[in-house]
């Protein structure tokens, strides 16, 4: 009987020392797992803004920061193409940049946000500005299952409107992509939206400038083909938006933008600082 006694005894501490261990395995796959997360954005912050024509480290690595934590999105704006259908420069960026941002977070993060797309035809050229980026995505290599198009949106205020069916569900973060020079009206615009549908999205900033490695590439065209805001020069695009900050949302407000709806205007002070974020561009364009 002792003998009965010790073989169980070894047998249960076999099965205990067993399972331990595998929970100690389980234990330290996961810690490395959670290093080698923590490594890949570390590296991807030490990258250069630069190769992904970003403006400052601080939106890089805020960006990053959004695809590692939460469920992103993607949104990338579109701009008026030209009267004969060609897409201007600052189009070819956004795409660029939106690809790069999808790409980055699955080779290092395993994340494959999805991107969304979205600009109508406000200049009548025949095709919405939604459809072009999403050949230049599908160029750039995002796959056909990641590219929402939304065709609808005539101008920044409907963009933000028109993508919220669009969202995935449980998206927590917005990683908006537009041009530099577009950027302060736009993410105020956004986060309006956002606000007047009680939505609690964060909206991360990604502005591309136009010397991006695509529009590089791409040869000058003929001013008198190019639609006269895509002939406009950044320092006089940087004055419209100022205006525009100005007229529409500071004096007019949001309301003729979405029919039967009327957007309400973020507090005092997030305008100020969309008009000062406008202002620090334009004194560095001019300098």
């Amino acid at each position: 009987q002792a003998a009965r006694l010790m073989a169980a005894g070894k047998e249960r501490g076999v099965r205990v020392s067993g399972a331990m261990g595998r929970r100690a395995t389980c234990a330290s796959i996961a810690s490395i797992y959670a290093v080698l997360i923590m490594l890949a954005v570390c590296t991807l912050r030490a990258l250069s803004p630069k190769t992904f024509s970003l403006l400052s480290r601080q939106h890089w690595s805020a960006a990053i920061d959004a695809l590692a934590d939460g469920s992103p999105a993607i949104v990338v704006l579109g701009q008026s193409l030209n009267p004969d259908g060609s897409t201007p420069k600052t189009l070819l960026c956004r795409a660029e940049a939106a690809a790069s941002l999808h790409f980055s977070s699955a080779n290092y993060l395993g994340v494959r946000p999805p991107v969304i797309a979205t600009g109508g035809d406000p200049v009548g050229a025949g095709t919405s500005e939604a459809a072009v980026m999403g050949l230049l995505l599908r160029g750039h290599g995002v796959p056909e299952s990641k590219i929402c198009l939304e065709h609808r949106a005539q101008n920044t205020l409907q963009n933000a409107w028109e993508i919220l069916p669009m969202l995935p569900k449980g998206c927590e973060r917005i990683l908006l992509v537009t041009s530099d020079f577009h950027m302060p009206r736009a993410a105020y615009l956004f986060e309006a939206v956002l606000a007047s549908r009680g939505l609690n999205l964060t909206v991360v900033q990604y502005p591309v400038d136009i010397n991006c490695r695509a529009a590089r590439a791409t040869p000058e065209l003929n001013p008198t083909v190019c639609s006269a805001i895509n002939a406009q020069s950044t320092l006089k695009r940087l004055q419209n938006e100022a205006r525009f900050i100005r007229d529409e949302v500071e004096q007019i407000g949001l309301k003729q933008h979405i029919p039967g709806t009327e957007i309400q205007p973020l507090p005092e002070w997030r305008l100020k600082q969309a008009l000062m974020e406008v202002e620090e561009l334009l004194n560095r364009t001019a300098s």
